[in-house]
């Protein structure tokens, strides 16, 4: 089934179509590599001061979508002895209060449940720059996942000299894990996607000094890019 374009700018969708069901899939937990359901999280832990409340009810969040920001434990799995992309990476991020990717979901006006990771501009007039594409997703009681691969995203870096670096995802899957009951928060998301080929002249300021998407992968990418997987828990947002 194909992904679903959307402009992801924080606002999820106030009213479905009527006679659309919010039922959730009681079967096993199968999606993308979802793994263990870990223990429930207290959600200061780690949280980013994004400014945010946190009172949607339960409803909104495990019956009628939400959006749930990274907290700054998302780590890139290293590929290679010569990736250096991913612990540079992984420290630029825990060293930031920027959120650097989400999960969104929602009930699009078909009746299909859509979600998005991706990081977003989150400003209506600037949002069309990141946009990103929604997929189907299946939900459990114990989290949700993506049905399709997720045709585009975003991952917001901010780099040593605090300047803001936009990494095209294409190809995405992704799975989470509700931390408690009330779904206020994602004990466990996993990721696997694809930074493009074309995102690799792309300069991040380190602690080594100025290096290049492709100096820090330290491979040339396959056609599609370098594949890449993190993981990382959230934190509700709206």
């Amino acid at each position: 089934m194909a992904g679903v374009r959307s402009s992801f700018v924080w606002v999820l969708p106030a009213v479905v179509s009527i006679g659309c069901s919010s039922e959730i899939d009681h079967g096993p937990f199968l999606g993308s590599d979802p793994g263990t359901a870990s223990e429930p999280r207290d959600g200061s832990e780690n949280a980013r001061p994004t400014g945010a409340t946190t009172s949607t009810t339960a409803a909104s969040a495990c019956d009628t979508g939400a959006s749930w920001g990274a907290r700054n434990d998302l780590v890139v799995e290293r590929s290679s002895a010569e990736d250096a992309f991913a612990e540079t990476v992984s420290i630029l991020l825990r060293q930031s209060a920027v959120v650097p990717i989400a999960v969104s979901s929602h009930m699009d006006p078909g009746c299909v449940w859509v979600v998005a990771f991706s990081a977003s501009d989150g400003v209506a007039a600037v949002a069309a720059e990141h946009a990103a594409a929604f997929t189907p997703m299946l939900r459990h009681p114990a989290g949700l996942w993506t049905a399709a691969p997720q045709s585009t995203g975003w991952l917001h870096i901010v780099d040593r000299a605090s300047r803001a670096v936009w990494l095209p995802l294409v190809d995405i899957t992704g799975s989470a894990t509700y931390g408690e009951a009330s779904c206020a928060s994602l004990a466990a998301v996993r990721v696997s996607a694809a930074v493009l080929a074309s995102a690799g002249s792309l300069s991040l300021t380190t602690a080594e000094g100025e290096r290049t998407v492709r100096e820090l992968m330290g491979t040339e990418p396959p056609a599609r890019g370098w594949d890449v997987r993190f993981t990382f828990s959230a934190d509700m947002t709206r």
